[in-house]
């Protein structure tokens, strides 16, 4: 051993004297030594517990115990620990009491120069014990960790040993396979509890092993004395040098696994159905607001598809064609989302086709158990079809009160009328008898302005009790089609040629349940429009076209006063000035004109209450410098509910 590594001495001796040999003969045989002096009890007591020694020196006689309370006491403290007895007196049948007791050595003291071999040898036999010691407490440890490891995991082992086939199985593998402790290991066992066709399976891999090094790994099920047990099972052979070899496996019951499984897939799947299946379109939102997921109503109310936006941020895709307030609103929602707070919107959207929709958008956020937000959650529900409705409610109450409440002012108006035209009508008859009165030549041009006047009075209270008696028109079954061709050909006779007419009508007659005079009245009037936004535009042009469209595939799906499945779709299209967005709303409001002083306001306010009257619509959609179109949607007569 390396004597020059300090050791720690505890040297139990009454005599100084005694003491300085010991110390002075380790020393001069070239010990490197932290000597400690106990003589009383109590001090020895105290020095054995304060440090840790490597070996002990002890004389017998002391002045208040002995050698043997040394020995004992060194035992029970640490066995290991070597004990070297140093006297000069001591009774004959001590020695050998003494080393039973545990003592290493016994010398006299008139041999004190054999001391440094005896510590020398202990020392080498004590360090060979605490290795061996630590040794096997790591082997202790090692196997109880595995142990331990094996019950958490329920995962047992075995080797089987060939020719021989010695067998061994670990205490969690007795565990799986629900066998006592006291069962003699034999893999034949263990395949009984398998199924017939598994057995027969098993024969094959174990043959298999048997001739080749290989490992294989499979799932079977346990039969097992309470109940089935599914496990997974690893196999592998290992040959040695000398023609023998063994098979190491694992069985690892897998049965709660497979059940989690079973309910992740089962949650997973509700998940979806859920997700998929809701009436509200869905988002699932990152907390940085980037789309991770689309449900299908979303795909189908924002007719976007979810390839197209995964991983973009929500409101620059989805929401980048809304108006600035709603994405304001939308962002403010975000943010509280992150705050573990919900929040309600309404947001107009923009389709990518400038049609609009409404929606009612709540946001919230996902957490985990912890109450850590994984996720953002949009949910948007459609209220389209309600805000819709609830205009055509409102625009058809202000229709009727406007419709009772002008018709009543235009007869009253009509009655002051008919004098005042009788009388201008007189005067200009007479004074136009060839009168040389100077003063009444003059007079003329204003009665002609003022009989001008008359007639358009008279064509504006026409038109306000047309449109107060909207309600009073008899329909019956016409072809849209043929009345459409008979208007064009009158209107066209009486307007500029200058303007391009484009026609696609079609061949098939168009069967609808109208009143022949308001067609006329509806056509008339959005030719006239039509004519009047086309001043000074150069190479001006009308498109009309006709054609039979299905409420499930047309733009009315969000309208949901539409009781028909089939319509005859009139489309209405100029390149004229166009309309502004910001007063296209207002454009079927009575009285409203984008005329001036040329328009009385009533011409479309007709036309809806006529559509709407008969159970169908009027949709426009207009571009500054670009265009209007209008949809005029007829109920097909075959389709009449």
């Amino acid at each position: 051993m390396d004597i020059q590594k300090k050791l720690n001495v505890l040297i139990v001796e009454d005599s100084l004297a005694s003491y300085k040999a010991i110390v002075s003969v380790l020393q001069n045989f070239g010990f490197s030594i932290f000597p400690e002096r106990a003589e009383w009890k109590a001090e020895f007591e105290q020095r054995l517990l304060d440090e840790t020694w490597d070996i002990v020196i002890s004389d017998f006689y002391l002045p208040d115990f002995d050698g043997r309370y040394v020995i004992t006491r060194v035992k029970e403290i640490n066995p290991n620990l070597p004990v070297i007895l140093i006297t000069e007196f001591l009774p004959e049948d001590a020695a050998s009491e003494f080393l039973n007791l545990g003592a290493a050595e016994f010398l006299p003291k008139s041999s004190i120069i054999k001391l440094p071999f005896v510590v020398n040898r202990e020392l080498e036999a004590y360090r060979l014990k605490v290795s061996q010691k630590k040794a096997w407490d790591m082997l202790v440890h090692g196997e109880e960790l595995l142990t331990r490891s094996q019950k958490i995991s329920h995962l047992g082992h075995f080797e089987v040993i060939f020719p021989e086939k010695n067998t061994l199985w670990s205490l969690e593998l007795y565990r799986i396979l629900e066998f006592d402790f006291s069962e003699i290991p034999l893999m034949e066992k263990v395949w009984s509890l398998l199924d017939q066709a598994e057995q027969e399976h098993i024969k094959v891999v174990w043959e298999d092993l048997l001739k080749d090094n290989h490992s294989k790994e499979m799932i079977v099920t346990l039969n097992t004395k309470v109940g089935k047990k599914k496990v997974n099972l690893w196999l592998e052979a290992e040959r040695y040098e000398d023609s023998r070899f063994r098979i190491f496996g694992t069985i690892h019951d897998i049965s709660d696994l497979s059940e989690l499984e079973h309910s992740i897939q089962l949650n997973e799947q509700l998940f979806k159905g859920i997700f998929n299946n809701s009436s509200q379109a869905i988002f699932l939102l990152d907390l940085q607001g980037h789309v991770i997921r689309m449900n299908r109503m979303a795909v189908l109310s924002f007719e976007r598809d979810e390839t197209d936006v995964q991983g973009l941020e929500l409101i620059r895709s989805i929401f980048s064609n809304s108006d600035e307030e709603s994405k304001k609103k939308l962002t403010y929602g975000m943010k509280l989302a992150l705050k573990n707070q919900s929040f309600e919107v309404f947001v107009r959207y923009t389709l990518l086709d400038g049609r609009e929709k409404y929606f009612d958008c709540d946001f919230y956020s996902l957490t985990d158990a912890t109450g850590k937000i994984l996720y953002i959650v949009l949910e948007a529900k459609d209220i389209t079809e309600k805000i819709v409705l609830e205009r055509a409610y409102a625009q058809s109450q202000k229709l009727e009160a406007l419709g009772t409440f002008a018709g009543g002012i235009a007869h009253d108006f009509n009655n002051l009328l008919t004098p005042m035209m009788a009388y201008v009508s007189y005067l200009n008859s007479e004074w136009s008898k060839g009168e040389t009165n100077e003063a009444i030549q003059k007079s003329l041009p204003a009665i002609e302005g003022i009989s001008k006047s008359l007639d358009r009075a008279k064509n504006l209270i026409q038109q306000i009790l047309t449109y107060s008696k909207i309600d009073n028109s008899i329909s019956k079954q016409l072809d849209l089609r043929e009345h459409l061709l008979q208007v064009l050909q009158e209107v066209r006779s009486v307007s500029s040629n200058q303007i391009t007419l484009f026609t696609d009508l079609g061949n098939e007659a168009a069967y609808v349940n109208a009143d022949p005079i308001q067609i006329f009245q509806i056509l008339s009037n959005l030719y006239e429009n039509a004519v009047f936004a086309l001043q000074d535009v150069p190479n001006p042009k009308i498109s009309i076209s006709l054609s039979k469209v299905s409420y499930e595939k047309s733009e009315l799906l969000h309208i949901g006063f539409m009781k028909n499945t089939d319509y005859w779709k009139l489309g209405f299209a100029d390149n004229g000035s166009g309309i502004p967005p910001e007063i296209i709303e207002k454009i079927f409001d009575p009285f409203f004109t984008t005329k001036g002083g040329k328009g009385t306001g009533l011409g479309l306010p007709i036309i809806y209450g006529i559509m709407v009257k008969m159970g169908g619509t009027i949709l426009a959609n207009s571009k500054v410098g670009i265009g209007t179109e209008f949809d005029l949607y007829f109920p097909a007569w075959k389709a009449m509910v």
